[in-house]
């Protein structure tokens, strides 16, 4: 689905030609709350003749179209940056943090993770933080990609032995008669001592460092916006996702989200580095953030 800003069309009335910022997220309660000032013309950019189009995907889409540049902003999944870090800086704004939470491995029929060893796991994509996560705390595993919002059902049709729990499917499963098996966002936690970053959001480096800014600054207006204005923003995002949304508004638009804390980029070097180890993704030197 695709989005264009009312600010496009009085621009284009007035005979300006304005530049386009293209800008995706998933189409989940949270991303759609953060974005929701910015969609709908609550605030904007500072800079002349830019205006913004938005869509939405699922995050695996997401992954695989940053790498190939389609977005100049986009959200992505942690584990997928490392490959991108040479095109793309991390927004200090719209990320999604776990403290303590985060994806959930799930089943029907198994209750630990010895168990899992050598069965069937669906994740929503390779790399995902989800995926990423199962592959450190789920040793001996075989993950399979599926799309994240089927994946309840096809391990309640017996398809599948387990799998990751990602977005409002995080606080769904039990509807399916799925059990939690563990919280990799908790174990990761427990592990590193770190917050999980979960989800990236980022920016194309060739736009510029003002402008970059200005988008940094422009998010975290738009999220701002939504909290002071949090019923009209909570009516648009609960559209999307399980409807879980007030829970999972509240687990990742909050003040992680507005600003990217310092332990958050801790938590951003360990992942990168542990990405490598994995060989799902490059090393990483130099993690760029824009600040705004």
């Amino acid at each position: 689905m695709t989005i264009i800003s009312n600010n496009l069309i009085g621009k284009q009335m007035a005979g300006v030609t304005p530049h386009t910022l293209s800008i995706a997220y998933t189409p989940d309660s949270d991303d759609a709350f953060n974005y929701y000032g910015w969609e709908f013309d609550r605030v904007g950019l500072n800079t002349p003749d830019y205006t913004a189009k938005f869509e939405r995907d699922h995050i695996i889409a997401l992954n695989r179209a940053a790498a190939q540049e389609a977005f100049d902003v986009v959200g992505v999944s942690s584990v997928a940056y490392p490959a991108l870090a040479d095109r793309y800086a991390v927004l200090s704004v719209g990320n999604s943090v776990g403290r303590g939470y985060g994806p959930v491995l799930v089943s029907k029929n198994y209750n630990t993770l010895n168990e899992l060893r050598g069965k069937r796991v669906a994740v929503a994509g390779i790399p995902t933080t989800g995926g990423a996560l199962a592959m450190m705390y789920c040793p001996g595993a075989e993950f399979i990609e599926h799309r994240y919002d089927l994946i309840a059902d096809v391990i309640a049709a017996g398809e599948f032995d387990a799998g990751v729990m990602i977005h409002e499917e995080l606080l769904f499963f039990g509807e399916k008669g799925l059990s939690k098996v563990a919280d990799l966002g908790a174990a990761w936690c427990d592990d590193t001592g770190l917050p999980l970053p979960v989800g990236l959001n980022i920016v194309r480096k060739s736009l510029g460092q003002d402008l970059c800014n200005d988008i940094a600054d422009t998010c975290r207006r738009s999220l701002q916006w939504s909290k002071d204005h949090f019923d009209e923003a909570f009516e648009f995002a609960s559209k999307f996702g399980r409807g879980c949304a007030a829970q999972h508004v509240e687990m990742f638009s909050n003040e992680d989200t507005l600003h990217l804390q310092e332990d958050v980029r801790q938590a951003m070097r360990v992942m990168f580095d542990r990405v490598a180890a994995l060989g799902i993704g490059p090393k990483v030197d130099r993690i760029e953030v824009i600040d705004g």
